[in-house]
């Protein structure tokens, strides 16, 4: 049994353009494989050089990196010139990628959800909020998105 890449996110250096380009040539054309622009995807700017240049088959949105307006100036310009979408996270606690699940969930046009980063921390501070079992997520009624931060765990006095 083997495994099949169906993704390689950022195989290069984030400001070598042109070997962004090659390589995602290269995968598409002949390995049938994407490659999502991460590091590369900076600001609207850097997504529409993307687009613009055909530098990658898909945009990976980080909220931490170019904020909610920009994300959904990035989502616009994606959907229009037919990429696909993905969604991650920096290291960040289930508070910030809770909004970045809600996002992701209410437009329902991301292809990849990576929002893991949340599991690389040794303590979870958030109460309540999103519930992650695999590759499901679930959210609650509860208003906002539903996660507070722990203030008692995290109060260093």
């Amino acid at each position: 049994m083997g495994v099949i890449p169906i993704l390689f996110e950022q195989p290069v250096a984030r400001d070598d353009w042109d070997g962004l380009g090659h390589v995602s040539k290269v995968a598409r054309e002949v390995y049938g494989v994407s490659v999502a622009a991460d590091e590369s995807c900076r600001s609207v700017f850097d997504a529409q050089k993307i687009v613009q240049e055909s530098l990658a088959d898909v945009i990976n949105i980080k909220l931490a990196k170019v904020g909610l307006l920009g994300a959904l100036e990035i989502i616009k310009l994606t959907r229009k010139a037919g990429l696909v979408l993905m969604i991650g996270g920096m290291v960040e606690t289930r508070l910030a990628m809770g909004f970045s699940a809600h996002l992701a969930a209410g437009l329902g046009c991301f292809r990849f959800i990576d929002l893991d980063t949340p599991l690389l921390l040794s303590q979870d501070p958030v109460i309540g909020g999103y519930q992650v079992s695999g590759p499901v997520y679930r959210f609650t009624n509860a208003g906002g998105h539903g996660g507070f931060l722990d203030w008692k765990e995290n109060d260093q006095e």
